[in-house]
């Protein structure tokens, strides 16, 4: 393997395979110790997420990864483009008559 390759390999080392006797061998111990400060600092355990309080983002959670919300789109759509057409046209052609 080249120098670069292992070079970029020593970052990935998680901080439990990195041992208090393989930091004193190790000739880049300091740099090893600051990446295993940094893995001892993260929060452990299962992410938490706060609640959406939005209106949009309560509909995104709720429908997030379904199909539902094109359709939503579409008659959205729909009675938005009959709504303007009937006010623009429709509801003047009882005048005419």
């Amino acid at each position: 393997m080249s120098n670069v390759f292992r070079r970029s390999l020593t970052t990935l080392i998680p901080p439990k395979i990195a041992s208090p006797t393989n930091l004193s061998s190790n000739p880049a111990a300091k740099r090893m110790q600051s990446i295993v400060a940094f893995y001892s600092k993260l929060p452990r355990g299962t992410a938490t997420f706060e609640a959406p309080k939005t209106p949009f983002a309560i509909y995104r959670e709720a429908y997030r990864n379904k199909g539902s919300p094109v359709l939503h789109f579409a008659l959205g759509f729909l009675f938005l483009g009959y709504g303007l057409e009937y006010y623009f046209h429709l509801s003047h052609e009882k005048e005419h008559h």
